[in-house]
């Protein structure tokens, strides 16, 4: 139990308490941490071919369904080793992400000396439309997660079945369709 605000004590009692209240203190600044505060980053490196890319699967197995193929530059936040050569990651961050697992062989620790094979693209709209929906996996009836105007740059990170894999600002990450980019 920790003693009122203010209270006065005295030898060993004041001791338990101070470190009681340090160890709630730190416990608190630990569980509250952003989690990318604590995150440690890779980027994919597939080697020298820019048209090469790293599948990020469901499980982690080469059997396990792919969630799309990622060219090399493309930056991952590490969330844990899971073993037998795959490491458990996460693209993207506070507003939409995409997690899974990549095979740890081709993750670089450091973007030193990695080439960028990420490509920017042109929004366009098939539709007629002034902008078109970013959406939150790679298929036209998963959640928006922003809409892109007509004209803007994006960054694309990855493929999958008919959708581009494009990363906005560092942090959202999100689909669009093939003839949506130019």
């Amino acid at each position: 139990m920790f003693p009122p605000v203010g209270a006065a004590m005295e030898g060993e009692d004041a001791m338990r308490g101070w470190m009681k209240s340090g160890l709630a203190l730190m416990m608190t600044a630990l569980l509250c941490a952003p989690v990318g505060a604590m995150a440690q980053s890779a980027v994919v490196n597939n080697g020298s071919d820019p048209d090469s890319r790293l599948n990020l699967r469901q499980e982690a197995s080469t059997q396990s369904r792919s969630l799309g193929s990622f060219y090399t530059g493309t930056q991952v936040e590490v969330v844990a080793d899971a073993g037998s050569g795959w490491t458990q990651v996460t693209l993207g961050g506070s507003v939409n992400s995409v997690s899974g697992y990549m095979s740890s062989q081709y993750l670089a620790g450091e973007a030193a000396g990695v080439i960028d094979a990420t490509r920017s693209m042109e929004v366009v709209s098939p539709y007629g439309t002034q902008s078109v929906v970013l959406r939150s996996e790679a298929s036209d009836s998963y959640d928006a997660v922003a809409m892109l105007a007509v004209g803007a740059s994006v960054q694309v990170i990855g493929v999958a079945d008919g959708f581009y894999y494009v990363q906005l600002d560092g942090e959202c990450v999100g689909c669009l369709a093939s003839d949506e980019l130019k």
